[in-house]
């Protein structure tokens, strides 16, 4: 059979009238996707011991998010940067584990922009009590992430930092801290701050972590 000729093509797509919202999508979604990238990449060494299948998906879909809720600019030239950056607080990068359900204890998180770093606060924690996890581990450690970053910029790896391994027990802990150096701060960029839990086995004082699906690791805070 003779295919027939369709009148569509992509220099139409790219000049005609008709299709200059399809125009004004894909270039709003191309920024999301950038600005996506950007996040993952500069958090790359904490997300990598936590399992993240189609992280890439869920966190552009975010991104765009953020990207509408710019009411500076008109529609197909809304920015990441211009948006709500606070609607990436509570975003998982592992989809089938939350932060939420993991993590029960308060915690406190402020940024001194003159010291240039953000400080997660635990006033009192009681690990059995205040964690709860499917992995079977008997031990724990607090990792955290803070990033300086302007998401139509180029961006550099942010080194985690993390607290001691701590037995699941009922012991308590009285302010625990989490100091996190923000590098390379710029009056335009963004702060993003990020929690996690990763899990362990403790036998006889040897550690052996479990499974990486059971870490967790979300973003808490945007300043």
């Amino acid at each position: 059979m003779k295919r027939k000729k369709t009148p569509l093509n992509r220099k139409r797509v790219l000049t005609d009238p008709a299709f200059e919202l399809t125009r004004q999508n894909n270039t709003e979604f191309s920024r999301a996707g950038r600005a996506a990238r950007l996040l993952h990449h500069t958090l790359k060494l904490g997300i990598r011991n936590t399992a993240h299948p189609y992280i890439s998906g869920r966190l552009t879909k975010t991104m765009f998010n953020v990207l509408q809720s710019d009411s500076v600019n008109g529609r197909g030239e809304r920015r990441v940067p211009q948006g709500v950056l606070s609607i990436l607080e509570g975003f998982n990068f592992n989809r089938d584990t939350s932060l939420q359900n993991v993590l029960k204890a308060p915690y406190s998180i402020v940024f001194n922009q003159g010291a240039m770093h953000a400080i997660i606060s635990f006033p009192k924690f009681i690990s059995r009590a205040m964690i709860e996890t499917a992995s079977g581990a008997n031990a724990f450690m607090l990792t955290a992430l803070a990033a300086s970053i302007h998401f139509e910029r180029e961006t550099f790896p942010v080194e985690p930092v993390q607290a001691d391994i701590l037995d699941l027990s009922l012991q308590l802990h009285e302010n625990l801290q989490l100091q996190l150096p923000v590098i390379e701060h710029q009056p335009d960029h963004a702060v993003i701050v990020t929690l996690g839990i990763e899990f362990f086995h403790n036998i006889y004082g040897a550690i052996e972590p479990v499974d990486k699906k059971h870490n967790v690791l979300a973003v808490v805070k945007v300043f």
